[in-house]
């Protein structure tokens, strides 16, 4: 008996798949996902998901500026403009492209706030009652977008994402340059959370600002979904398009930098002496200063009026085909630097790690 159950179970299951593939919902069922429906292998993609002899990806370069203030507003403000040089390397042509807005997870609308769940305790201060009474005011606010000879372009946001229309269609292998301008409050990582935001230090008046998810940036444009334009909600990470990036940050005066790419403009930022450090420290086999730990208290225990008298300083940095960029600064900063071989070591030598 039990083994005639077991056929005639088997029996109703093979009935219900075939029926299921008869009705006329399967495989046009509205809701299902394109690559329930798209066949593989192709041009693009081999069986396993490597490359095939098609494959492409499209290239996005940024040229980036920003600035920080620390004077203005409920928070420190950061204030930017872009040019971004967009390669159509697929053969595809495009109407319109997406861009990222990652900072607008911080709207009080925002999906990311509206889906967050959390608790209230027993008992909560003011600090945190304020969390809930008067949220925070983050996103962007793009006040422009043109493109490369200055005219106004049409584009719509949809919380995290931002469709910009193009003039005319981006044929493959075209490319096309456009900018953006926006500032933004920066949030209170240790109060509203975030991949990046400030930290504050009351005792002194200083910051730490780790600063990531910054700029309007390209959506990803990919052979088996199209444009990646579904909303940020600050759990995970995006896919994005490799490309080089000149990134410029005008900072106080005292601020320490570390940033993705190579800095490039040393001697408008650092001392004479800090610059012989440095140069000492590319070649160095352990680590050497080149902002001590004497020169950060220094600059951490500064009074208001000394913060003020020192005036502002560009760092510039470059990258070539990174995906993305990122960078910290504060007054507390040191800083130290050591020659460390990169890539496959020469046959025969070794390498070691201080």
């Amino acid at each position: 008996m039990p083994r005639a159950h077991l056929l005639s179970g088997s029996a109703l299951l093979i009935a219900f798949t075939v029926g299921a593939q008869d009705s006329p919902r399967y495989g046009r069922d509205k809701f299902r996902q394109l690559d329930q429906e798209l066949p593989t292998p192709n041009e693009q993609r081999t069986a396993s998901g490597a490359p095939g002899h098609a494959y492409w990806q499209m290239k996005a370069d940024y040229n980036i500026s920003v600035e920080i203030d620390e004077t203005t507003g409920p928070t420190p403000k950061l204030t930017g403009k872009e040019t971004i040089t967009y390669h159509n390397q697929s053969p595809d042509k495009l109407d319109y492209i997406w861009l990222q807005l990652d900072q607008n997870i911080f709207e009080p609308g925002s999906d990311a706030n509206t889906i967050r769940t959390s608790t209230i305790p027993d008992s909560v201060n003011f600090d945190q009652l304020s969390k809930w009474t008067k949220p925070f005011e983050g996103g962007y606010k793009i006040t422009a977008v043109k493109d490369a000879s200055g005219g106004t372009l049409k584009y719509t946001i949809n919380k995290t994402m931002m469709r910009i229309d193009l003039p005319k269609p981006l044929s493959p292998g075209g490319t096309y340059a456009f900018t953006v301008e926006w500032w933004n409050w920066i949030n209170d990582r240790m109060k509203v959370g975030g991949r990046g935001g400030y930290e504050y230090f009351e005792e002194e008046d200083n910051y730490i600002y780790t600063i990531a998810q910054f700029y309007p940036r390209m959506a990803a444009y990919m052979d088996y979904s199209g444009w990646m334009h579904k909303q940020f909600l600050g759990n995970g990470e995006f896919t994005l398009d490799f490309g080089d990036y000149t990134l410029s940050i005008t900072l106080p005066g005292d601020h320490v930098v570390a940033s993705t790419g190579v800095l490039q403009n040393e001697s408008a930022v650092l001392t004479a002496e800090q610059r012989s450090r440095l140069a000492k420290a590319r070649t160095a086999t352990a680590p050497v200063f080149i902002v001590t730990p004497d020169e950060a208290k220094k600059n951490e225990n500064k009074s208001a009026d000394a913060k003020k008298s020192v005036g502002k300083k560009t760092w510039t940095y470059k990258a070539t085909n990174v995906r993305d960029v990122a960078f910290a600064n504060s007054r507390k900063f040191m800083w130290d630097g050591m020659n460390q071989p990169v890539g496959d070591p020469a046959p025969g030598s070794r390498t070691c790690c201080a």
